[in-house]
């Protein structure tokens, strides 16, 4: 009796006319009322949860219309989910009766404690969301940080991840990232390349040296302005010529044209005077 008097149906409650019906066959009187504390909190929370994924989704619509920049939309991503996932939960458990003043003095509590046992996890999150608001480097760019090189997958609020020349995926805390020296390979379209080519000593350097300029200004992919340049380098077996130009990456295979401007000049070289 002290049971069911102390926990029973609620008339203030929403479903209160479950809570009868459930009582009505439940001698023990407690899973109505459970049922009825229960429920409210539940469909709250998926309510709240259900609205603010959709307020997100069209926020991410409108921001992909407007310019498409992924490192906002994962921003807006990010920051909405744990929003959304905070609200959501207070409006439960307010909705099952815990009081507001309660949950804001545990909330500063369990904040503070949180802060404390998690300050490398909270600084991930800060370096992070400054990393995405102040973009240093764009998703699809290639980036070294300290000893780690290669191709930005994705930013979370907690790590960076790359895709090292190898096939491999590293995980970079931001702090990390923003902490350290940042080297961005895709800031600019044209980049500096280098090809050297042996040739032995007994050969015309100068007549070398107009081949390898003649090679690479018929070279159209490389840029113009800065000029390429040919310089010498003096060893033990021989000479190296650097061939260094500028190339457009974005537009143009590196690799491929740095393999026929080597064999264009390798076989300039070595061909008989006359």
């Amino acid at each position: 009796m002290l049971a069911a008097t102390a926990f029973s149906c609620d008339k203030n409650y929403f479903f209160d006319d479950l809570c009868t019906t459930v009582t009505k066959h439940d001698p023990s009187g407690i899973f109505g009322p459970l049922i009825e504390r229960l429920i409210g909190p539940i469909v709250i929370f998926a309510l709240v949860f259900a609205i603010g994924r959709v307020a997100r989704r069209i926020i991410d619509r409108a921001v992909q219309r407007a310019h498409g920049d992924p490192q906002v939309r994962a921003l807006i991503r990010n920051v909405g989910g744990a929003v959304i996932y905070f609200f959501a939960a207070l409006c439960g458990l307010v909705t099952a009766g815990v009081p507001l003043a309660f949950l804001l003095t545990f909330g500063g509590l369990a904040s503070l404690a949180i802060g404390l046992a998690f300050q490398d996890v909270l600084r991930n999150v800060l370096a992070g969301i400054w990393l995405l608001l102040e973009r240093p480097f764009r998703i699809g760019d290639l980036i070294s940080v300290s000893d780690m090189a290669g191709v930005v997958q994705n930013i979370t609020l907690r790590t960076t991840a790359l895709r090292t020349g190898d096939g491999r995926l590293a995980l970079l805390p931001n702090l990390t990232v923003f902490t350290g020296i940042v080297v961005n390979s895709s800031a600019y379209g044209q980049r500096q390349y280098t090809v050297s080519v042996r040739i032995e000593r007994d050969k015309d350097l100068e007549a070398a040296l107009r081949g390898a300029r003649r090679e690479l200004e018929a070279t159209r992919q490389i840029a113009t302005n800065p000029a390429p340049r040919v310089d010498v380098q003096l060893d033990g077996e021989g000479m190296l010529l650097h061939c260094r130009y500028w190339l457009d990456y974005r537009t143009h295979d590196v690799d491929a044209i740095a393999a026929d401007i080597a064999g264009r000049i390798w076989v300039m070289t070595e061909r008989p005077p006359g």
